[in-house]
């Protein structure tokens, strides 16, 4: 059965009015020519987690999310999500070129500058065969067109977003007829008035019933003052509200947990919770949790544990792993460990996660890996990738990654990166390709880790077997810039032995036009797509090839 044939069978699409925040790296292709492999996958790795923080920070991290390559999609139907939405697109706009440059060492003018726009669409909401919700529609399209106008690190909002968030957000007009002007290719099916989103308002920041997303939106963009003063405002209203008794406890207790879960210090919070305890409401283990999580030394998590015994509140899975996190050598771990253990704890998989992610080497990781497994608490594929990562071998980590296969974990592109850095020394490129390929998944971008692996240990000839089925990536080209003797050799060998060999052709021809020799490697080119099928290579052969290259063919 087709995806879509699921998707009639199992959900019968209904329309959404529904939000789109597009974001878009501008230039990503040119900036991630200039890095080297190394440096690329450090980049696009921080392009997966750089963004997950900021999400939940907004309470946004359940909406759809699409990550697209050199940019994301947020998607949701609920007009409430209008205002996070916004205050994401600003962090973002504010926090990327510098957060990104942070996780990967690269200089801030080097990473790419972002474009924001949200737009409202009807859509239709789907559930794929997967099971994941989707929409398909109008929001995306009007999204993607208003980024064609967005300038670096411009946030961009239609005039229908504008009217749900003009209470607490600056806009201003974009003069459409002169944004046009200053591009050279756009494409704008219809009509849209859209407006530069540029700040909260002052007046939002000190609104004591402001939601707790705007605290975090003010911390993380630097505004950590005005992030202290709304959340002392938000304590004293709830205060108030404790004492007028306008609301029950249950409900002010969350809200205060929410606060002190917020992007304030440890101070802050320890004032938001005395505010807590004068309003005359007893703190649970959730608001205690906050206050071990916030706190700075080994001496004050130690403090807020007893004290939650103490006061008769029962510590939780959560508690433990936020002291396991926090903890900075094995004998802390230890100790927590057998803390939780007397409290009757049970571990999970986050547990599990959390002492992989700091075992110091393999051996250290596959301990704790035994160890919680007696406890039944199985790996998942983002334990399974920390395996990978820490496997001492080639041979190691592809044990692990068959076992992730066959706890039906399915692995990212980021896990055969991984697998794909180790020392490959001890294996030949075409049994790495055929095991590869008869993978159920086998990414292209992983192939070009491989080329660079065997490329630093000098087996240049295993690297040029990848690139004669990877000719195109730009690791396969710059083999051929650096030995292209070598591979001129290698490739040519291959269409001496057999003249209709599609891939040598096409490595043979793609390679002498890198070298500058492009008569030489046209004819081979057009004999490449003579001997290619319908699909990807066949369309890059056209692409590349001139009109009248095309003529000589038919």
């Amino acid at each position: 059965m087709s995806s879509i044939e699921s998707i009639r069978k199992t959900h019968e699409p209904s329309p959404r009015l529904t939000l789109c925040l597009a974001m878009d790296l501008k230039g990503s292709t040119t900036a991630g020519l200039q890095l080297s492999s190394k440096k690329l996958d450090r980049f696009n790795l921080a392009l997966v987690t750089q963004l997950d923080p900021h999400l939940v920070a907004v309470g946004l991290d359940s909406t759809v999310i699409k990550f697209t390559g050199d940019g994301w999609l947020v998607m949701s139907d609920d007009q409430e999500h209008a205002a996070p939405l916004c205050c994401l697109a600003i962090i973002m706009a504010c926090r990327f070129q510098p957060e990104m440059s942070i996780q990967t060492g690269l200089p801030t003018d080097r990473v790419p500058a972002i474009r924001l726009a949200i737009c409202w669409g009807r859509d239709l909401e789907v559930v794929l065969h997967t099971g994941q919700r989707e929409f398909v529609g109008n929001s995306v399209r009007r999204a993607v067109r208003a980024l064609q106008l967005c300038r670096d690190n411009e946030v961009i909002v239609d005039e229908t977003v504008r009217t749900w968030i003009q209470q607490d957000f600056l806009t201003s007009r974009i003069d459409m007829d002169k944004r046009i002007s200053e591009q050279e290719f756009v494409k704008m099916e219809e009509e849209l008035v859209l407006h530069t989103l540029e700040e909260m308002k002052p007046e939002s920041a000190d609104d004591p019933e402001a939601p707790v997303y705007f605290v975090n939106t003010l911390s993380i963009i630097g505004r950590g003052s005005e992030a202290v003063e709304l959340a002392s405002r938000i304590s004293d209203h709830l205060q108030h509200e404790a004492i007028e008794q306008s609301a029950n406890q249950t409900e002010l207790l969350w809200r205060w947990n929410r606060l002190l879960a917020s992007n304030v210090d440890y101070e802050t919070a320890r004032g938001i919770l005395s505010d807590l305890r004068a309003a005359g409401l007893h703190p649970d283990v959730e608001t205690l949790n906050a206050l071990i999580d916030k706190a700075q030394d080994y001496r004050t998590e130690s403090k807020w544990l007893q004290a939650m015994i103490q006061e008769g509140v029962k510590p939780n899975v959560f508690t433990f792993n936020t002291l396991l996190d926090k903890a900075r050598d094995h004998a802390r771990i230890e100790k927590w460990l057998s803390r939780m253990n007397h409290e009757g704890i049970e571990p999970n998989i986050v547990t599990l996660n959390t002492l992989l992610a700091k075992a110091k080497d393999y051996a250290a990781s596959k301990t704790w890996l035994d160890r919680m497994r007696k406890r039944g608490i199985e790996p998942t594929a983002a334990s399974y990738d920390m395996l990978i990562e820490k496997a001492d071998s080639f041979k190691t980590a592809k044990v692990w990654l068959e076992k992730m296969l066959a706890s039906g974990s399915e692995p990212s592109e980021n896990t055969f990166i991984a697998l794909f850095s180790k020392d490959l020394s001890e294996v030949q490129a075409s049994e790495l390709l055929k095991w590869y390929l008869g993978l159920p998944i086998h990414p292209t971008k992983p192939i070009q880790r491989a080329i660079a692996s065997y490329r630093r240990k000098g087996l240049i000839g295993e690297a040029l077997r990848l690139a004669l089925d990877y000719p195109h990536t730009q690791t396969a080209l710059k083999l051929v810039r650096e030995y292209p003797d070598q591979a001129l050799a290698y490739f040519r060998e291959v269409v001496d032995e057999n003249p209709e060999h599609a891939n040598g052709a096409y490595a043979l021809g793609r390679s002498l036009i890198e070298l500058g020799r492009e008569r030489e490697g046209k004819p081979w080119l057009r004999k490449a797509l003579k001997l290619a099928g319908a699909g990807p290579r066949r369309d890059e052969l056209v692409r590349l090839l001139a009109p009248s290259d095309l003529e000589e063919i038919h």
